[in-house]
């Protein structure tokens, strides 16, 4: 739902993916994975996102870095409140669906 309101940029899907995994930390190529785009592409954008605090590192293990996203960022704090308006939005037209093929039926 974020991506169809802010649009489907790489930064956004990566943000959209890290917002419905908090809680969890993942590495270069499960984001990859997750994100449906490809490894050079995250090497590229990560960088970005740690600069504007939008995620953060957790922890390496060997060579691997895990990163998630940074629940104490402003804008990551914004795009949480919006996600939760997005899904009570959702959630209250598909009551009022449910409700009128209740009432139709």
């Amino acid at each position: 739902m974020l991506l169809e309101t802010l649009g489907d940029t790489i930064e956004n899907r990566i943000l959209d993916f890290l917002i419905e995994g908090r809680g969890m930390d993942y590495g270069k190529k499960d984001i990859a994975d997750g994100c449906d785009v490809s490894r050079p592409t995250i090497y590229k954008i990560l960088p970005k996102l740690l600069q504007s605090g939008e995620i953060k590192t957790t922890r390496k293990i060997g060579r691997i870095t895990f990163y998630s996203i940074n629940i104490d960022n402003d804008r990551v704090k914004v795009l949480l409140k919006l996600e939760k308006l997005l899904l009570k939005e959702s959630f209250a037209s598909a009551e009022k669906t449910n409700a009128s093929t209740v009432v139709s039926s």
